[in-house]
């Protein structure tokens, strides 16, 4: 009987650290684009504003937006940042990509450009060239659907080259294309080493922004790590709201680390570039159902979401956690 006794004591107890262990071990697989809307979670790693919460992590970088989606979608990331028109897209095929936020407003912090050289003064003017940007992407949507109409010109009219951001200065420079859409940092990095030249942003078309997603398992199993992350990645957007240039410093130094040569200088005008809205609000939703609108009559979905209703739109983390720091917009 003793014997069984301790058997049984021991099962309950390895049960009990094992519980303890699981809990202990759940961290939470974080997505930073390598784009200038990345750098909220560059600050929030490198401030220690994460460790500061506890919260037990690992970031791994991306050079597209549409690649952390596709990661969260296989259950390889919990958290990271996409556009809106991949997560439309996503929904609008059955997807199980959940949103929790929005990253940022980047129009001013993405422009139309073309050789530094070029006589190109509108977008007119480079009809019939070739246009380096990622198809799908949201300012693929954007500058089909808002930027060239505006011209009174077609999407026919300017031959896709789809190629990731880190790529299009080196298609610019090649001959490759004759226009292209950057965004920061690489837009004002080739601005200031005289490869490109800006045309116009992308702000009197469009509010281009980014949309903060989750996997909908980990958000159900341990919304606590993202009530966690959300503490320190909305100190990274009050860093950026109260203090520019150290936050400019932060992120300068990140990039350094990475082999980016780019004075300081430069990265304290490209961080005043970017808008920092976070909440899904009503106006985001019905921006979403009309692009997923439009998405159909281009051809790139089959189907419409209606993301009024949809259970993958969610940010009340995020707003849990904005009103106990008293966040604002």
């Amino acid at each position: 009987m003793k014997k069984i006794f301790g058997f049984l004591l021991a099962a309950v107890l390895l049960v009990g650290f094992s519980g303890v262990t699981v809990a202990d071990a759940a961290k939470l697989r974080i997505g930073a684009h390598r784009s200038l809307w990345g750098s909220f979670e560059i600050i929030a790693d490198k401030m220690g504003y994460w460790k500061a919460e506890g919260l037990d992590y690992e970031v791994g970088h991306y050079k597209q937006g549409k690649l952390m989606r596709n990661a969260i979608i296989q259950g390889n990331l919990d958290t990271g940042t996409t556009g809106f028109s991949p997560f439309t897209t996503a929904i609008s095929k059955g997807a199980k990509v959940q949103a929790i936020g929005v990253t940022a407003n980047i129009c001013a912090a993405t422009a139309i450009v073309v050789p530094v050289k070029s006589k190109a003064k509108t977008l007119a003017d480079v009809k019939g060239m070739v246009f380096a940007n990622k198809k799908g992407t949201s300012t693929d949507f954007s500058f089909q659907q808002y930027v060239v109409p505006a011209h009174g010109l077609k999407s026919s009219d300017f031959p896709l080259l789809s190629v990731r951001t880190t790529e299009r200065v080196a298609a610019i420079v090649s001959g490759n294309a004759k226009a292209a859409m950057l965004g920061d940092p690489m837009l004002e990095i080739s601005i200031q080493a005289g490869q490109v030249r800006s045309l116009e942003n992308l702000c009197k078309y469009d509010k281009t922004r980014m949309m903060h997603v989750g996997n909908p398992a980990t958000l159900k199993k341990h919304p606590e790590l993202y009530e966690k992350y959300f503490r320190g990645w909305l100190m990274a957007h009050k860093l950026l709201k109260d203090n520019p240039d150290e936050y400019a410093k932060i992120y300068h130094k990140d990039l350094v680390d990475i082999g980016t040569k780019v004075k300081l200088d430069i990265i304290k005008v490209i961080v005043r570039r970017l808008r920092s809205e976070v909440f899904i609000t009503g106006e985001v939703k019905t921006y979403l159902n009309d692009m997923a609108r439009r998405q159909k009559k281009m051809g790139w979905i089959k189907k419409t979401a209606d993301f009024t209703k949809t259970k993958f739109i969610d940010d009340s983390i995020l707003r849990k956690v904005a009103k106990e720091m008293n966040y604002t917009n």
